[in-house]
């Protein structure tokens, strides 16, 4: 993919779903960036009332459901924030209308998904992007920028831990196990991304244990390891029951890097710790729209015709581990290999 691929000097974007949280954070995110515009909004019949109002205070269209706004030939780019089990069919009749894709994580809840997306991507030349938005954070860029530099040695250890607590009833859909509810494909796609993201690789194998809150059907805690091979390793937890916490630390042989926000919001500056031999010092990193920076990173991998920064081979490793983790914990914390060399799904 060298071309560029569309010829509008804007590239004029479509949001499916219209919740309070993409109102807030990822419609201004689209509307505030360079070259892009935020077109046309769509939700369920039933929440039409809802969309038609940040719709209208962005100036974009407010169609009467998902399948109107793909039809919209006005629409290069969608970006898809619906429950988790309707990724995959969303994300592929999107691309089957010729538009580029932004879909929230997980992007598939088995690599088949991931693969089948891959083929749709490359059939229709659209870009794909699943959105990590904390990614994009100049402060995961500067952990990298430590790590990379030599100061903490070589790595050997992630521990990542990501949760927040949604109360029992609240009628969230991640507590729902039919929209792929549960913490593991929510939260725990953050916690899993963090080992794979520094070490560059799937684990070799992973075991992991869940728990549930009395009264859910969902997994609702979990505490995993990850053998990257080598000696290194990573530990995660994630929660739906605790929080709030987005902390991670890189081990390295002569030193840790420490990032305890890596969800930053908004005005909130990013603060790493580095800690070695020679003492401790903090770095503070400038206030960023992580997902600004995201939606721009994204456009520029279509205006370029350059594969976006979080390619489709790292999603489809992140749900390989966390299929694994949800297998290893069906099994009682059974060992599940995980390895890059895994068989490729059929």
């Amino acid at each position: 993919m060298t071309a560029p691929q569309h010829h509008h000097d804007t590239l004029r974007w479509g949001v499916l779903g219209a919740t309070s949280y993409i109102a807030t954070h990822l419609m201004p995110a689209i509307a505030a960036t360079d070259g892009c515009a935020l077109s046309a909004v769509a939700s369920r019949p039933e929440r039409a009332a809802a969309a038609a109002e940040p719709g209208r205070r962005f100036g974009a269209t407010v169609h009467r459901d998902y399948a109107a706004l793909l039809a919209d030939p006005g629409i290069d780019a969608v970006y898809i924030p619906l429950p988790n089990t309707d990724h995959v069919e969303w994300t592929l009749r999107a691309l089957a209308a010729g538009k580029h894709v932004l879909v929230e994580k997980p992007m598939a809840m088995d690599e088949d998904g991931c693969a089948r997306i891959e083929k749709a991507a490359e059939a229709a030349s659209r870009t794909v992007m699943e959105a990590f938005m904390y990614r994009f954070h100049p402060q995961q860029r500067r952990a990298a920028d430590i790590l990379a530099s030599g100061e903490i040695g070589e790595l050997r250890l992630v521990r990542a831990s990501f949760a927040f607590r949604i109360e029992s009833g609240s009628g969230n859909i991640r507590l729902d196990p039919a929209l792929g509810g549960g913490a593991t494909w929510d939260v725990g796609c953050y916690a899993v991304d963090v080992p794979l993201l520094f070490f560059g690789q799937a684990p070799d194998r992973v075991r992991a244990r869940f728990s549930t809150r009395p009264g859910l059907a969902v997994d609702t805690s979990a505490v995993a390891t990850m053998d990257f091979g080598q000696g290194r390793s990573a530990v995660v937890d994630y929660s739906i029951d605790y929080g709030p916490r987005a902390a991670y630390e890189l081990q390295g042989t002569h030193g840790t890097v420490m990032v305890r926000n890596a969800w930053a919001m908004g005005a909130e500056d990013g603060v790493v710790t580095v800690l070695t031999q020679d003492g401790v010092r903090e770095e503070t990193v400038p206030a960023a729209d992580h997902y600004q920076l995201q939606v721009d990173a994204f456009a520029r991998a279509v205006r370029d015709g350059v594969p976006a920064p979080m390619s489709l081979a790292d999603s489809r490793r992140t749900a390989r581990v966390g299929s694994a983790l949800v297998a290893s914990a069906a099994a009682g914390g059974a060992v599940v290999e995980t390895s890059d060399d895994a068989p490729e799904p059929r």
